[in-house]
């Protein structure tokens, strides 16, 4: 049964909010989305994550938030930059925010995009940018293993001698992995191959429907191989703006990411990836989706409105 998720706007108020007090307003305003969303029928919330890039909440504070005002939703990061903290305070923090949710939390990981803003953001934390993937692939090896009650110790990129959580989560998080890079003939990268091999239990690309299907697929393949017991859950993060016409939603998409991120996305980018316009045009392109194979919708709506997209949307698939 396919499900859709909703991804709350922690970038969108930032951008908005002209000082501490307008935010902290549009912070209160933010939340409130998270149990309206769980009333219309979403079945998982999902937050972003930039330290010094793009301005935004912290995301797993922000989900703590949104646990003890849901019920059921499961709640999850989409995406979170791992590679820039150490993986033993984010293991003790996802373990905590685990049992805050009463086990409903999945976390979301990937090394985010390249670009000269993420290069700096990486440098200023003092992360080697061009090593982001291996250190997000040893990350989640510790985190794991600190999930499950192991004691260890680690001579690589994280030294640290008998290393042991004593906050387990409330059962072990699912990991999903994030990946925009895919080529028909020779599959994914290596570092992204070998973190599916050995982590994913979702796989969370941004892609079109044409693609969707080739690289599940192969990525279920991977997974098969490796002998994990692990079903992978095909998920696709999508941009939605519902409106009037084509050119009116289209506009107000580019407009938001536009000013969303320091990078220019191209409009054919946006267009393959995302499905903007009247409510038959959005459900035409959700549904293309749907036929690729994708069972669970990370529906992000770029634009402020986000109460009446909400509405849209769920009133559309009948949530």
């Amino acid at each position: 049964m396919v499900s859709h998720g909703y991804v709350l706007p922690t970038r969108g108020i930032a951008m908005k909010s002209t000082s501490a007090s307008s935010l902290s307003t549009n912070t209160t305003s933010l939340l409130n989305l998270a149990p309206y969303a769980e009333s219309l029928g979403f079945s998982s919330l999902w937050v972003g994550d930039s330290i010094l890039t793009r301005y935004r909440l912290e995301p797993l504070t922000t989900l703590a938030s949104i646990a003890t005002l849901t019920k059921k939703v499961q709640i999850g990061t989409a995406i979170y930059l791992l590679h820039l903290r150490h993986p033993i305070h984010v293991a003790h923090a996802t373990a905590t925010l685990d049992q805050i949710s009463n086990g409903r939390f999945i976390f979301g990981v990937g090394v985010g995009t390249s670009h000269e803003s993420t290069l700096n953001e990486s440098m200023n934390l003092g992360i080697p940018f061009s090593n982001r993937g291996e250190i997000l692939n040893e990350s989640l090896d510790v985190v794991r293993d600190l999930w499950r009650g192991e004691t260890i110790s680690s001579s690589g990129i994280y030294q640290f001698d008998n290393a042991y959580l004593d906050v387990p989560p409330a059962r072990e998080p699912p990991i999903y992995v994030a990946t925009t890079k895919f080529n028909q003939q020779s599959g994914f990268p290596s570092s992204i191959q070998k973190r599916i091999k050995k982590h994913a239990d979702g796989l969370m690309p941004q892609t079109n429907p044409s693609d969707y299907s080739d690289m599940i697929s192969y990525a279920k393949d991977i997974v098969v191989q490796s002998n994990r017991t692990s079903s992978l859950v095909a998920t696709n993060y999508v941009d939605v703006v519902i409106d009037h016409s084509e050119k009116e939603a289209f506009s107000k998409a580019r407009d938001y990411i536009g000013s969303y991120y320091p990078w220019t996305i191209p409009d054919d980018n946006l267009r393959k990836s995302g499905a903007f316009g009247p409510s038959e045009i959005v459900a035409e392109k959700i549904h293309s989706f749907i036929d690729a194979g994708v069972e669970h919708f990370i529906i992000r709506f770029p634009t402020l409105d986000q109460n009446n997209q909400l509405d849209l949307y769920s009133e559309l698939f009948d949530l």
